[in-house]
């Protein structure tokens, strides 16, 4: 037997949720300035500059770049860049916020969607990364604008066209946004008078929603003076992302994720609950549907493998409307206080997650780009595993699980062919790939996503660390050597004990000398470092890796 419904003061409730956001905005803004770049940030950052400089190849999932190019505007610096685009991207996330608020307030109430938005920016991984300078917060707020059309608004064809240019436009931003998709078609069918109509206002969807990512994707090409295959972007991208049988990074993260913010997960258990209540009352049904409908994108987890806390924001938008009907649920079981103590263990919750971030702040990573861009004022090629100094010219791999997975199945050394060709005049070790002073060849072979021995060999071969994670071009010859390759010609400072020969050239310590891009006879009686003769920064280095986990 259902419980008698509790009676509340729900002005008191609503002003204590209004409180509550608020109090969860500060630490979104406050995250926004102060908590460190994920390297797909610092990645977003280096396709606007590659757009800007012609060398940006995919137009799919890159229709973005149009938006940021301001950004160069606010700062030399790459982290301050990054802080500035978080701001806009603070608007995107009111906007998604608007959109969760008002679906929620067209199934329930006005306090139950409040407090769906609430869980939402509580939940942790939404917290930290819902407004991250990528490119699902884009998606997302596409996406649940459209589902407030087809939520909120009588089903017109005025309707489905503006449901299906805001589904196009998602698709720009990332392919992801077909995990809404049938969310959308379902939605169109339940609110529609008949199956017919539901499927004319599908069909006119369909075709608005074709036309706005083609139109728009053919407008972003035209930008480009080449740029790859879509198809074959789209191959790979699916095969390495979709699988049916890899969950690996689902248990990864959902298991922390779920003891961190059990509550939240509760919350949405409970949501079910009164889910199902509506379903089965006949007056309350059609919007039951509806918020059915809403969780569909969670099926993407069957078939999508990266499933990382960046996606959570993503694919919970439509999701959280099971918060207000749990608010509604538990409405009836408990009295204000206890309401307000639900709500308020979710902001603690947020609180938590905020002081834990806040103890990885950016300013490690802003002061390496300083000091990079204080050495090297121009333009120049550089090697790191993040895309980190995103302004200028980062060649050879990105070195994410996908792409070290992708070389080492092709299992071909690359960094000699890049070095040769493309004279990277710095390694910045942002990734425990290119500490070169610490691992072994060997070592980084073994690892599953490692450089392979030959890479990395040639790396410490031709890059001495001067600075932190920062290498420079240099070499190390011993007296039992007799030949010195070089790749990278400059003008290099001789660290020695004593004198050495260089091809006809007779080499005092702490002497420069300018090597050209060859072979030399070297002969030195104790160990002689040629080191890229650059200021050594007085700064000092970051105590730790720039780049945290999730």
């Amino acid at each position: 037997m259902e419980a008698t419904t509790v009676q509340h003061d729900a002005a008191k409730l609503r002003r204590a949720l209004i409180i509550m956001l608020a109090a969860v905005a500060l630490m979104r803004v406050a995250l926004t300035f102060v908590y460190e770049a994920n390297w797909d940030e610092y990645l977003n950052l280096s396709m606007v500059y590659d757009h800007q400089r012609g060398e940006l190849r995919e137009i799919l999932q890159t229709g973005f770049v149009h938006l940021f190019g301001w950004v160069a505007l606010i700062s030399e610096n790459e982290a301050n860049q990054i802080i500035a685009a978080r701001v806009a991207y603070l608007a995107v996330g009111v906007v998604t916020s608007l959109a969760i608020w008002s679906v929620t307030r067209a199934l329930t109430s006005t306090n139950a969607a409040l407090f769906a938005v609430l869980s939402y920016w509580a939940f942790g991984f939404t917290l930290i990364h819902g407004v991250a300078f990528r490119t699902d917060p884009l998606a997302a707020s596409a996406m649940m604008c459209a589902l407030w059309h087809v939520v909120c608004k009588s089903p017109t064809m005025r309707v489905a066209l503006a449901a299906g240019a805001l589904a196009g436009l998602a698709g720009v931003f990332t392919i992801k946004a077909v995990f809404y998709l049938p969310a959308l078609v379902l939605i169109a069918l339940i609110r529609s008078e008949t199956v017919v109509r539901g499927l004319g206002l599908i069909v006119v969807a369909s075709v608005a929603a074709g036309v706005s990512f083609l139109g728009l994707t053919a407008l972003h090409a035209m930008t480009f003076p080449d740029f790859a295959s879509p198809l074959a972007f789209l191959d790979r991208t699916t095969g390495s992302t979709m699988s049916t049988q890899d969950f690996g990074i689902l248990k990864r993260f959902l298991w922390p994720a779920f003891a961190k913010s059990f509550v939240f997960f509760a919350v949405l258990g409970f949501g079910l609950v009164g889910l199902f209540k509506r379903l089965s009352d006949p007056a309350r049904r059609t919007n039951g549907f509806i918020a059915l409908a809403m969780l569909t994108p969670l099926l993407s987890v069957l078939v999508y493998r990266d499933v990382y806390p960046y996606f959570y924001p993503f694919i919970l938008a439509p999701v959280v409307v099971l918060a207000g009907f749990a608010w509604e649920e538990l409405s009836r079981r408990f009295n204000t206080r206890t309401m307000l103590l639900i709500a308020g263990v979710l902001c603690a919750n947020a609180a938590i997650a905020t002081a834990e971030k806040l103890q990885r702040p950016i300013n490690a990573q802003r002061a390496a780009l300083e000091v990079i861009h204080r050495l090297f004022p121009e333009d120049v090629p550089y090697i790191d595993a993040r895309s980190m100094v995103s302004s200028k010219r980062k060649r050879g791999l990105f070195m994410s699980a996908w792409g070290m997975t992708d070389y080492r199945q092709v299992g071909k050394p690359v960094m000699e062919d890049v070095i040769r060709t493309e004279q990277p005049q710095f390694v910045l070790a942002n990734g425990w790939q290119l500490r070169l002073d610490q691992l072994s060849p060997e070592q980084s072979e073994a690892e599953q996503f490692g450089l392979l021995a030959a890479d990395l060999q040639v790396l410490k071969d031709n890059y001495l660390r001067i600075w932190g994670p920062l290498y420079v071009p240099g070499k190390i010859v011993q007296p039992e050597d007799t030949a010195l390759r070089v790749l990278l010609p400059g003008t290099y400072q001789v660290v020695a004990d004593a004198s050495l020969t260089l091809g006809d050239q007779t080499i005092s310590p702490n002497d420069t000398v300018d090597l050209e891009a060859r072979d030399y006879a070297v002969s030195t009686e104790s160990t002689a470092i040629f080191v890229r003769d650059i200021e050594v920064p007085q700064e000092a280095p970051p105590s730790s890796g720039l780049f945290g986990d999730f």
